[in-house]
């Protein structure tokens, strides 16, 4: 069997399977790195998404990114919003629907940021939204979670929308100095307790089940390790029995039947040494 497995035909397929063990081997980490990414960002949310809101300059300021533990943390201030509504195109909402989500800049703790107050199916095309409830006027108490900026998508700017929740555009967009970062809202409220209409709530994220398939790729693509070496040698042990029955009809059949009698042959238990006493000991 080893000097089959030493032959040019069989180390070729030997090195075809470590080639396709190697394989295995990346796309098995990247899945495990990407379930561990999956995994990170559930335990944040599971950490931030309800605990105590902070005061919106708490976590948000000029000239830097929320860090990565404030993401989904909440936040609450009382402000004004400017009124300079912008619409976010091509966003799913409840039900897998696409529509827009709309956003204002909101005035609190000495800072201007975007405050995604929600989602708005389309109107009667994707060309625009329907009816959008507008962001009250006055004093308003804001409470949401804690979002990085998204990325530009470098798309050429359409009056009144975004492409993407991206600080950098809507910068361009109203000409007013954010922080980086926006705030999802969750609640509104106006001095009066009264809670002003807004546009439909935004679902809580979640990213269990989508981490629990890549873990489950992961070991997949490790198991096809296992699989490419087992069938090549699977393959040379067949083509070795082959060849001996050619040889030798007689010589494969034993040589299978010595290795089942190998595997069933009882152990034989050690005997246990009597110790014979001197006359010493006696």
């Amino acid at each position: 069997m080893l000097r089959l497995l030493s032959t040019k035909r069989w180390l070729t397929w030997l090195l075809v399977a470590t080639l396709w063990a190697t394989i295995c081997l990346v796309a098995g980490r990247w899945q495990w790195n990407r379930w561990q990414e999956k995994s990170t960002i559930q335990e944040r949310i599971d950490t931030n998404y309800d605990a105590r809101p902070v005061p919106f300059g708490d976590v948000l300021e000029d000239g830097r990114a929320p860090a990565k533990d404030d993401e989904w943390k909440q936040v609450r201030g009382t402000g004004s919003y400017l009124g300079d509504v912008r619409m976010v195109r091509n966003r799913p909402g409840p039900g897998g629907d696409f529509g827009y989500e709309t956003v204002d800049v909101f005035a609190v703790d000495g800072i201007k940021v975007l405050v995604d107050r929600g989602w708005v199916t389309n109107g009667s095309s994707a060309a625009k939204p329907s009816s959008v409830p507008a962001s009250p006027r006055g004093q308003v108490t804001v409470t949401g979670w804690v979002r990085p900026s998204e990325k530009s998508l470098g798309r050429p700017p359409v009056e009144g929308q975004l492409s993407s929740i991206s600080t950098a555009d809507a910068e361009k967009a109203t000409g007013e100095q954010l922080v980086d970062g926006y705030v999802r809202m969750r609640t509104e409220s106006m001095p009066d307790g009264t809670t002003p209409p807004r546009p439909q709530a935004l679902e809580r994220p979640s990213q269990g089940m989508a981490a629990g398939i890549n873990l489950s790729y992961a070991i997949q693509w490790w198991l096809g390790i296992v699989a490419g070496y087992a069938f090549v040698l699977m393959r040379a042990r067949r083509e070795y029995l082959d060849g001996l029955e050619t040889a030798n009809p007689a010589s494969a059949d034993e040589v299978q039947a010595q290795e089942g009698a190998t595997a069933a042959r009882p152990k034989r238990e050690k005997k246990r040494k009597q110790r014979i006493w001197d006359e010493e000991d006696e």
